[in-house]
Order: C-alpha cells, then structure tokens, then sequence
C-alpha cells in the first residue's frame, strides 16, 4: 500500500513538473480583438457640437473675438511666410533627435498652395506652439482645428479672406471642452484627446 502510494505520488509529481514546462496557448478572440484597438486616426473637431461643463461655459463667455482674430492673422501670416525645410537641409541625419526628424519629415510633406498650411496631419506640436511656450492658445489650437483653408471663408470689409463667427465659435467650444484643467490653454495631454476626439460628455 505504502509503496503504491510512493508510486501514485511519484506519478503526480512528475506530471506536474512537466505542466510547468510547457506554457499555454492564449486563446484570442478576433472579434474581441478587433473591437479593442484604439482609432488614432485624425479627428476633425468641426464635425460635432460640444457639451460644456459649467466651468468651461464660464471661460468660453469671456472668449474675446477680436483678440483671437487679431493673433490668428498673426500666425496665419507667420505660416504663409514659411519656407519649407527639407530634411537634408537639417543637417545630418543620424544626429537628429526623434522629434526633429518628425518635424523634418513633416515639414517636407506638400502643403496647401494659396495658405502654405500643412495638412492636419502633418501638424506636429512644435508646428502649432507658435510662441514656444509649450501650450497651446485658442490661436494656436483653430491653426489645426479649423479646415486647411480657412481663407475660403468669408471678406471682410476690406476684401480681405476672414473666418466666419460661426467657424470661430466652433473652434472656440471644442478648445474649452478639451481644456480640462481650466487653465484657458491646451497642453500636450488635452492637445491628443482633441487630435483623438475623446468624449467627456456626462
């Protein structure tokens, strides 16, 4: 009896060292799979009306037209102006940081004839940061979130391309509602949940 239960022991013993051994095939279900990747693609923030936290209602109120009007012409002029800069002409390669051979590579891609603007896209952080304080303006922001070519909005009195209220007054509403820390800019982590089109909405 005793020497069945060594061999009965034995037996279990060795079964369970060899268990260890070999790992489990996970078993993936596609349809699940499939349904938990991330969209990343680009989001247009002018497509979808915007819910306000009574908090972000209160900072959109103070929302000064003419002031966003005046430093959007700024950068809009400021882009125009830009030459494109290829990659080889950012010195060597190998020497340059991962950002700026994406800004590099960005920079290179075509842009909008009549406005210089780069596709959304092509859009990277450095780009849109206008006065490098690594924070994003509502000025700063509508350069992405309103279409490539704004100057096919309006005139103004003068006959010169202007963007119609209701364009500012969307761009306007998606920045408060991406600005979660109530600081009246984007940074970098509020920045990519408008680029992904995050829903906050209760």
């Amino acid at each position: 009896m005793t020497k069945l239960k060594t061999t009965a022991l034995a037996s279990a013993l060795t079964l369970a060292i060899a268990a260890c051994g070999e790992a489990e095939e996970p078993v993936v279900d596609n349809d699940l799979a499939d349904e938990q990747v991330i969209d990343t693609a680009e989001y247009d923030p002018m497509t979808r009306d915007y819910l306000l936290s009574d908090d972000a209602a209160e900072r959109r109120a103070e929302f000064s037209e003419p002031d966003f009007r005046s430093e959007y012409r700024t950068y809009r002029d400021e882009i125009v102006s830009e030459q494109v800069r290829l990659v080889n002409e950012a010195g060597d390669d190998a020497d340059m940081s991962e950002t700026d051979r994406e800004e590099a590579e960005a920079a290179a891609q075509p842009r909008e004839a009549n406005t210089n603007m780069r596709a959304r896209e092509n859009m990277t952080w450095g780009y849109l940061d206008r006065n490098d304080d690594d924070q994003l303006s509502v000025a700063e922001y509508a350069i992405w979130a309103i279409p490539l070519n704004p100057q096919n909005e309006a005139l103004n009195d003068q006959g010169q391309p202007e963007l119609k209220a209701d364009t500012i007054n969307k761009a306007a509403d998606s920045f408060f509602y991406y600005d979660l820390d109530g600081d009246t800019y984007l940074d970098r982590r509020e920045f990519t949940a408008a680029r992904r089109g995050e829903n906050f909405d209760l």
